[in-house]
C-alpha cells in the first residue's frame, strides 16, 4: 500500500509568490506614477470658459469657477503688488500708501507716523 508524498512542490510556490509580489508592486506603482502625472498637467487639463454668444445673457447663478488655481493665483499676484506699492489711499485727508517692507523697517527704526493731526499742523515724523 503507497502513500502520498509530505514534500510540496515548490515550483508553483514560488511562481505564485512572484506573480503576488508583481501585482502588489503594480498596485502601487500606477496609481502613484498616475497621480504625479495629473498633478503636473493638472493646468492644461482644465477648460477655459466659454464666452457668451453677443446679445445672450448669463444664466442665472450659481456660477461655479472655472480654474480656482489660476483665479487664487491672480488674487494673490494683485495683492502681493499692492502690499509692495506706493499709493493713495485717501488724497482729501493726504492718506498714502506705502511699501509694507518700508513700514517694517520705519517701525524698527522707532520713527512714528504722521498722523491727520500730525500733518496739519506740519510736523514731520
Amino acid at each position: 500500500m503507497s502513500h502520498e508524498k509530505d514534500v510540496m512542490a515548490t515550483r508553483p510556490l514560488v511562481w505564485g509568490t512572484a506573480v503576488s509580489l508583481l501585482i502588489l508592486v503594480l498596485a502601487w506603482a500606477v496609481p502613484t506614477a498616475m497621480e504625479g502625472w495629473l498633478e503636473a498637467n493638472v493646468a492644461s487639463l482644465r477648460e477655459e470658459p466659454v464666452e457668451m454668444p453677443a446679445g445672450r445673457a448669463l444664466p442665472a447663478g450659481p456660477r461655479l469657477q472655472v480654474n480656482p488655481d489660476r483665479d487664487i493665483e491672480r488674487l494673490r499676484a494683485a495683492e502681493k503688488a499692492h502690499l509692495a506699492s506706493y499709493g493713495w489711499v485717501d488724497p482729501a485727508a493726504g492718506v498714502v500708501r506705502i511699501p509694507i517692507d518700508r513700514a517694517m523697517q520705519m517701525v524698527a527704526a522707532g520713527q512714528k507716523p504722521a498722523t491727520g493731526k500730525d500733518s496739519q499742523k506740519g510736523d514731520t515724523p
